[in-house]
């Protein structure tokens, strides 16, 4: 018979201690439903507690599309730079008419992001470009994920706008690459991050695959210069801000919140925008092909 792992043991100690603390009667009314709750996270961070939260938690679809990053890694530049390539649109795709439809709101998007730098008001950019492409007759909407803290995986949040064309569920971003800034990055690192395009406009699945293999580059980057993988610039925690779930809204202007904490108008499509920052979008954005530099390119890290 094999013997049990200490580590095993420890943790079912840990959990025949925390049974034994639980109340014998339960009830599921609203009333306690605090409580139940706060015990239940316990328990979950009891359990995350013991589980590194490296490559080896992700789910099997993940691992399928990290063995084809590394299937196509040749051990130089070429490999994941040509499959980047492919992801980012550099086939050009002329002989679809997906591309051209995704070719013609890329463009929209990038106008749009000319006319808001010159008319840079508080109101969120993200919203502001989402709404404008909404007046351009797209259904554009602004997407806010959120996620909470479990184990040693941090609680998060962020935006992102989405545009419903053709029965496909677009992503758009506007300087993706600030997404993936590492410290001390590599040569190589760095020419991965410099083919990531200005305003990236695709499907879901070609932003988690280029997701996983930016994700992958970060941790071969950093491990060469014998540094560790931030939380933030894991997979998972990269998946979670455009995979996880997401209230989308499509108004133009944030939803106020009066002063007795309810909303005056609730939706299940909206939520309360973070506060917002007043950028001098004019001189640091607008004239900019690249969208990489400025103020505005640094707050759109953030969110």
């Amino acid at each position: 018979m094999e013997k049990i792992p200490v580590k095993f043991k420890r943790v079912a100690a840990e959990f025949e201690q925390a049974a034994r603390q639980r109340r014998p009667c339960e009830t599921n009314s609203s009333e306690y439903r605090s409580a139940e709750e706060e015990e239940d996270g316990d328990l979950s961070e009891l359990v995350n507690s013991f589980i590194d939260g490296d490559d080896e938690e992700t789910n099997l679809i993940e691992n399928e599309r990290r063995k084809e990053v590394e299937e196509n890694d040749d051990g130089s530049d070429g490999g994941m730079k040509e499959l980047l390539l492919s992801l980012v649109g550099g086939d050009g795709g002329s002989g679809s008419g997906g591309r051209v439809l995704e070719r013609r709101i890329r463009d929209e998007i990038e106008v749009g992001c000319r006319v808001i730098a010159e008319n840079c008001t508080r109101n969120g950019f993200k919203r502001q470009l989402m709404a404008y492409l909404r007046e351009k007759g797209y259904d554009a909407g602004l997407c806010k994920s959120r996620w909470g803290k479990t184990g040693r995986r941090p609680a998060g949040d962020y935006e992102y706008i989405d545009v419903n064309a053709a029965g496909t569920r677009y992503i758009a971003e506007v300087f993706l690459a600030g997404e993936f800034q590492i410290a001390r990055p590599t040569a190589r690192y760095t020419s991965l991050v410099d083919m990531l395009p200005s305003v990236f406009f695709g499907s879901e699945e070609e932003l988690k695959q280029i997701v996983s293999l930016m994700s992958a580059a970060v941790k071969q980057s950093l491990k060469s210069v014998e540094l560790h993988v931030p939380p933030w610039r894991r997979s998972w925690y990269m998946q979670a801000k455009w995979f996880g779930p997401y209230k989308r809204t499509t108004h133009p202007v944030p939803e106020k919140i009066p002063r007795d904490g309810s909303p005056t108008n609730k939706r299940s499509v909206g939520f309360e925008a973070s506060p917002a920052i007043s950028y001098n979008c004019r001189e640091d954005f607008a004239g900019n092909a690249g969208f990489r530099t400025g103020l505005l390119a640094a707050a759109l890290q953030g969110k």
